[in-house]
């Protein structure tokens, strides 16, 4: 149990069972990839973490780029529309693409992300999420990896933040009701 200014934070799923669900997943993405060449967009700041690991699994051409887009500002609620901070155009146009993010819920900033991406020309769009909130979910696109499926929690470790502290918990914690 983690303490943090009147808030409690529980354990949801332990490092081994991140660590067996990203060898899955390397091996369907690597499957799926083959010898294909992709630009893996990286969503900062929280997929850190599972793109620094899971990356190491992978054998295929890939070119790394991080990209900041948020929804979220430092609290536990999503604010409803996406910042976006860089331009990637002349990088992906005509690219095989693989968005890696650490938890898709209502789909606004993937939304976001991959109508830009289809407009400029894309090949092929594909998206891996650690967690998928399918309850929350608003849109169509197919999460095509994803990890866990987990239900409207707030959640901290691997990557996500509360108040931009607790990314380097190597488990994954759920804020308890208060």
């Amino acid at each position: 149990m983690i303490s943090y200014k009147n808030k409690k934070f529980d354990i949801l799923i332990e490092e081994k069972e991140i660590k067996d669900k990203i060898n899955q997943l390397s091996k369907k993405i690597n499957s799926y990839y083959k010898n294909d060449d992709v630009v893996i967009l990286s969503i900062l700041d929280g997929s850190i973490m599972l793109t620094s690991e899971i990356i190491q699994q992978f054998n295929f051409t890939f070119k790394l780029n991080h990209i900041k887009l948020s929804s979220y500002e430092g609290g536990t609620e999503s604010l409803g529309k996406v910042k976006f901070n860089g331009n990637i155009d002349k990088i992906v146009s005509g690219k095989n693409i693989l968005i890696i993010e650490d938890i898709v819920d209502t789909g606004t900033t993937i939304n976001f992300l991959k109508k830009h991406l289809n407009l400029i020309g894309c090949k092929d769009i594909k998206i891996l999420s650690l967690l998928f909130k399918e309850s929350k979910y608003k849109y169509s696109h197919t999460i095509d990896w994803f990890g866990f499926k987990i239900d409207d929690l707030f959640v901290i470790g691997y990557g996500m933040d509360y108040e931009y502290k607790f990314r380097g918990l190597s488990s994954i914690y759920y804020m308890l009701d208060n």
